[in-house]
Formats: structure tokens, C-alpha cells, sequence
């Protein structure tokens, strides 16, 4: 990976991995590409190089990748990045902050990032292409399935299996031994007392589908 890391997504949440990278100190940024900005300008220093339509140019020369788009309501641009990525056998990096204190006993999905303060505990699997944001907690023996957000400060507590493509939005806490199925939202603040079985958004204490 000698000619640095490729950013896609030019966003708040690439300002956080970014500085995740940097903690690093073992990663080179090479720059970003952006639908949204021109070419030429910079976000953290760093330059914006153009549009996605690069990508298969800059894997062939050699780059690697990391998906810094968001993920709230929808993952469908994450998910979409990542296929691609995938179909071209890209080099999809796994990003974990300095100062995130992650298990070395869990084991973590290509593309996902664990960003600062947050504390990944023994036996943890997360998928691919996740986000573990600023001070989330995923207790021992949990899992996580692909293209999953955990918001910032939100508690997975011990033996949880959250399904593909989730979201569990800020502060939120999932009792032990809860299984959450695949596309579900799980509002900021909400408690999750029992098994969540079918897609949709769930919010309240206790968590109820709206």
C-alpha cells in the first residue's frame, strides 16, 4: 500500500476518521473523493481529488480505500461503495482509533472503523463495513452483521446480535441477550428490552416500533 489510503466520502464522519488515521500514525492519507466537492479544494489538509468515477484508476495504481460516508437512516451509499470495492478485489482497510480499547480477542470486519473511546470487549465479532462510533460499548460475546452503525455512546451489552445493515442511534442501550433483526433502527435514547423481529424503527423506553 505504497501509495496511501484513499477516503470516500467527504463528510463530518470522514473528519472523524480522519483523525482516527492520524492517531494511527501508521497510515498515509493520499486524498478524498467526493460527489459533492470540487477538485482542488481540502477537508483537514487533506485534498479533494474528485468524483468516485476514480476509484477503478486509483486501485489499479495501487491505492487502498476506506469508506467515510455516514450512516443514519440509510446505508444504501455505504453498501453500494463497499460492492464496488468488492467487485474490483479493492484493498478495503479496517480503521481502529489509538485510543479505542478493542479486545484482542474479538475480531473485526473489513471496512468497519472503531473510532475513539469506544470499548470493543472479549469475543466481540463485528461485520463488515461498520461504524463504532465515539464512546459506543459492545460487551463480550456480541455480534454485529454487515454495514452496521453504532452511534456514539450507545451500549451493546453481552451476548447481542444485531443483524445486516442496523442502526442504534445515539445513547441507546440493548439489554443482554437481545437479537435484533436486519434493517432496524433503533432510535437515540431507546431501551431495548426485548427481541427486535422485524425491520423497522423502534424508539421509547421500552423500544416500540413506529
Amino acid at each position: 500500500m505504497n501509495k496511501g489510503l484513499i477516503l470516500l466520502g467527504g463528510g463530518g464522519h470522514c473528519r472523524s476518521v480522519i483523525e482516527a488515521i492520524e492517531h494511527s500514525g501508521k497510515l498515509k492519507i493520499a486524498g478524498i473523493l467526493d460527489p459533492g466537492a470540487e477538485a482542488g479544494q481540502t477537508i483537514c489538509d487533506y485534498p479533494i481529488l474528485g468524483t468516485d468515477a476514480l476509484i477503478p484508476s486509483l486501485h489499479q495504481s495501487g491505492h487502498a480505500f476506506i469508506i467515510t460516508i455516514g450512516q443514519i437512516k440509510n446505508p444504501a451509499p455505504r453498501i453500494a461503495l463497499f460492492d464496488l470495492l468488492q467487485s474490483l478485489n479493492a484493498d478495503i482497510l479496517t480503521i481502529t482509533d489509538r485510543k479505542a480499547v478493542v479486545s484482542g480477542r474479538s475480531t473485526i470486519g473489513k471496512g468497519t472503523v472503531v473510532l475513539r473511546h469506544t470499548f470493543i470487549n472479549s469475543n466481540v465479532t463485528l461485520g463488515n463495513n461498520n461504524i463504532i462510533n465515539t464512546g459506543a460499548i459492545v460487551e463480550h460475546d456480541s455480534t454485529t452483521g454487515d454495514h452496521v452503525h453504532i452511534s456514539t455512546g450507545a451500549i451493546v451489552n453481552g451476548n447481542c446480535h444485531i443483524g445486516n445493515r442496523c442502526f442504534i442511534g445515539t445513547g441507546a442501550i440493548i439489554l443482554n441477550n437481545i437479537t435484533i433483526a436486519d434493517d432496524v433502527l433503533v432510535g437515540a435514547g431507546a431501551v431495548v428490552l426485548r427481541n427486535i423481529t422485524k425491520p423497522g424503527i423502534y424508539h421509547g423506553n421500552p423500544a416500540r416500533i413506529i
